[in-house]
């Protein structure tokens, strides 16, 4: 079955970020169809000349530019995805850099294994795996054998990948916004996007959309295409805010995602809590405790919130 691909790619003010995706993407051996760059960046005249440079032409790659703002990785994200053409939606963030065949290993995956959306796997990082204080929890909280949780959403919205990666594509039930080929009528099937989530970070947002896709369909880790996460520093939130962000965008995807009752998700995001800022504490005390405080402090904003809403 013959795809057309459009490439979602929202930005905030990283120029030679999204430059070095650009170049990859007019690399591939199977180029997207087209780029749509949704920008939310405060002058957006730099990301408008890099888009409009006439090498992307040259190179056979369509690059469309759309102003977003203010900024809000949700709303960039869907706005570009309502104007795209694609039969899939490749989702990318902007620091990403793919290599020369991910993007066709992604499509021919999605086709040998069926599934509705593909994620490609990391070069230059692990999948999230859980600290000390975590594996206690999965263990005897929830009573899941060694590694039973590979792949998967547990607890209180608990992702993880493999340890190792699998050789052959491997059942996912979440995938991340900046690396996953996603078939378009799975995505409005899903409904898209969620829109109850706080400020402009973008935490939790990719959650969401899979376990919703995930209802319906099959997600998988396609290890045979692979990019790079650089985690470029410009324009991403402070400590305090993404922790905010990241408790209150966690009890609306456990409460309305997920479809807990409002004791259950409140718990669960107790447990979060208190777990997490052990985990720091710990990490303090080895030296590596950096933000800490910040955290902490958005944590209980959350909280706060929540509370009063």
């Amino acid at each position: 079955m013959s795809h057309t691909i459009s490439a979602i790619v929202p930005t905030i003010g990283r120029p030679a970020s999204l430059t070095r995706l650009l170049e990859a993407l007019a690399a591939q051996t199977r180029r997207p169809d087209e780029v749509l760059v949704a920008d939310g960046s405060e002058d957006g005249g730099d990301i408008e000349r890099i888009v409009a440079s006439p090498r992307w032409r040259a190179a056979a790659l369509d690059v469309r530019h759309l102003r977003v703002v203010p900024p809000n990785a949700v709303r960039q994200r869907r706005a570009a995805i309502a104007v795209s053409r694609g039969s899939l939606l490749l989702l990318l963030d902007d620091d990403v850099v793919p290599e020369p065949a991910c993007v066709a290993a992604l499509e021919s995956c999605l086709e040998s294994t069926n599934a509705d959306a593909v994620g490609a796997d990391f070069s230059n990082q692990e999948w999230p795996a859980p600290t000390t204080l975590w594996r206690w929890y999965l263990r005897w909280g929830l009573g899941l054998s060694h590694g039973a949780w590979q792949g998967g959403v547990v607890g209180p919205l608990l992702r993880f990948g493999y340890h190792p990666v699998p050789a052959s594509p491997a059942p996912m039930q979440w995938l991340g916004s900046g690396h996953t080929l996603m078939r378009r009528d799975a995505y409005d099937r899903a409904g898209g996007f969620s829109d109850f989530f706080l400020h402009g970070s973008s935490i939790n947002e990719d959650v969401d959309l899979t376990l919703k896709v995930g209802r319906t369909g099959v997600m998988v880790l396609c290890p045979d295409a692979r990019m790079a996460h650089m985690h470029e520093p410009g324009g991403r939130a402070s400590s305090r805010i993404t922790a905010e962000d990241d408790i209150y965008n966690r009890y609306h995807v456990m409460r309305f995602t997920q479809q807990r009752s409002r004791t259950s998700a409140a718990a669960l995001t107790m447990v979060f809590v208190v777990i997490e800022t052990l985990s720091g504490l710990a990490a303090a005390a080895r030296g590596r405790g950096r933000g800490l405080g910040a955290r902490f402090a958005g944590r209980v904003q959350a909280l706060v919130r929540l509370a009063i809403s």
